[in-house]
């Protein structure tokens, strides 16, 4: 089995593609601004947007709410902070390190409220 895509779920393709695209700086790869489908590359992966009405043809939906995480590693993540806020991305708090899990993390909303997670692995302690 191997992972084929992260699906997010929208309302508004056009303006979520334009989240992926212009605030969060991923690159489509499949399909354009307002398509019902959309794909962008993410490292080695890929996260793709779909209409909840698209889904919903195929399989009974629940309510949206917080039922997946999509995160996403970075190299800096006070730059990749600020260049969010400047692109006007929607934090859910500031950048906080979380020692336990080994990373520091940010967290935005797309425009659908879907929770996006930004992370950086912190420095491991020397020998």
């Amino acid at each position: 089995m191997r992972l084929s895509q992260i699906r997010l779920l929208v309302d508004d393709p056009a303006k979520s593609c334009r989240f992926c695209r212009d605030v969060l700086g991923l690159t489509p790869s499949f399909g354009e601004e307002g398509d019902a489908y959309v794909s962008f590359r993410a490292g080695d992966g890929t996260v793709a947007l779909f209409t909840r009405s698209g889904q919903a043809d195929a399989v009974r939906l629940r309510p949206p709410g917080d039922g997946a995480v999509v995160v996403l590693e970075v190299d800096d993540l006070e730059e990749e902070s600020r260049r969010l806020t400047a692109a006007g991305a929607r934090s859910e708090g500031p950048v906080a390190d979380q020692p336990d899990w080994g990373i520091r993390v940010l967290h935005v909303r797309d425009p659908d409220g879907n929770l996006v997670e930004l992370v950086e692995p912190l420095p491991t302690p020397g020998p």
